[in-house]
């Protein structure tokens, strides 16, 4: 009794994952990751960077908001501030992504706004007289606003 096996070959297509896979591991290869210099152009070195992040403590911060909560004497007001902000920023994301759904008019709203702050540079900022002016109408805002005056 003889016994044939036929042993057939399968040729697999590469899949677009594999394609992926294959091309980053490529651009991985070609790019090595290399340490930069501390100081290069001006920029602020990662060292700095770091040693800056080190000061920044969160339990301090958290203390600090929770002594201020503490001190509070309206927490019903803050809350509703609070849920008033969260409110305003969820219907102005809202308000944007409907506006950026509308064809053309995402452009011409960046017009707009190409064309006021053009405006707003030559108004304010071109010259000596405005920028003095525009300095003193912050100011007064400033402490309208922080109950200064």
């Amino acid at each position: 009794m003889m016994l044939t096996t036929t042993t057939t070959t399968m040729t697999a297509r590469p899949t677009a994952t594999h394609a992926r896979h294959a091309t980053a591991a490529r651009a991985a290869a070609v790019r090595p990751t290399t340490a930069r210099p501390a100081m290069i152009s001006g920029r602020v070195s990662t060292r700095d960077v770091s040693m800056r992040a080190e000061k920044f403590n969160s339990d301090d911060v958290l203390k600090t908001i929770a002594d201020k909560w503490e001190e509070t004497e309206n927490k019903s007001t803050v809350i509703t501030y609070v849920a008033g902000a969260t409110a305003a920023v969820w219907l102005s994301s809202t308000l944007v992504g409907a506006i950026n759904a509308v064809p053309l008019l995402p452009k011409i709203m960046e017009l707009v706004g190409l064309g006021y702050s053009t405006w707003f540079v030559y108004r304010y900022v071109l010259f000596k007289d405005s920028r003095k002016e525009l300095v003193e109408q912050v100011d007064a805002l400033v402490s309208r606003v922080s109950g200064e005056e």
